[in-house]
């Protein structure tokens, strides 16, 4: 059952006012995009979507409660996991799959960069909302590596402790990778080095990072 969208006096929003409402979150993220978060405010979103602050604050409280719309949907998908579905769960040789992990995650990643860097730099300035909005879109990746980790041959039986763990610090590594650079643009050998880490962490070998010689 789909929760009622009402204004921020409890009231419920008709056909018109979800219009106003979906112009006015359209508007933010185009903002977002253009100017970053902290350079956003609620009179020129309110300017953009050619209505008024008054109009805005029937919809939302501030900036923030705007960008918290914007961005459950987008945790919700990624604690889906769906997009880690058809990787399988055999991973086979390890590389195939751990490279179609790391693309799976940057596609998500590049699909909702302009809410996903707001959710990031809210969280960094621990606003508890978008740290816990952060933590579940980050979930279903971290259950898609801890199954491949505890499902390996060499996984000692009832190490969910230690695989949990690796699994958290590699959905670390992928976040933080995706959060400092253009997905667009990303570095073909950055991605090699995830795709090794994630693989030989599924696999149960080490890694080895090569340095390059001064």
């Amino acid at each position: 059952m789909t929760e009622e969208i009402r204004t921020t006096a409890g009231r419920p929003i008709g056909a018109r006012g979800l219009k106003t409402r979906s112009q006015l979150l359209r508007c933010l993220k185009e903002l977002l995009a253009e100017h970053g978060y902290h350079a956003t405010r609620v009179i020129d979103v309110a300017r953009r979507a050619r209505t008024s602050p008054a109009t805005f604050y029937q919809y939302f409280a501030d900036v923030d409660a705007a960008v918290l719309d914007l961005a459950r949907p987008v945790a919700q998908e990624g604690s889906d996991g769906l997009i880690y579905a058809e990787i399988g769960s055999g991973w086979g040789g390890g590389r195939h799959e751990a490279g179609s992990t790391v693309d799976a995650f940057f596609a998500f990643w590049r699909e909702h960069e302009v809410v996903l860097r707001v959710v990031d730099l809210r969280a960094a300035e621990e606003d508890i909302r978008f740290t816990e909005l952060r933590r579940r879109m980050l979930s279903g990746l971290l259950g898609h590596l801890e199954y491949a980790i505890t499902a390996r041959p060499s996984s000692p039986v009832g190490a969910t402790d230690e695989s949990f763990a690796a699994a958290e610090a590699l959905t670390v590594l992928l976040a933080a990778a995706a959060g400092r650079q253009d997905p667009e643009t990303a570095d073909a050998q950055v991605r090699q080095m995830l795709v090794e880490v994630i693989a030989r962490a599924v696999s149960g070998g080490t890694v080895a990072v090569q340095l390059p010689t001064a």
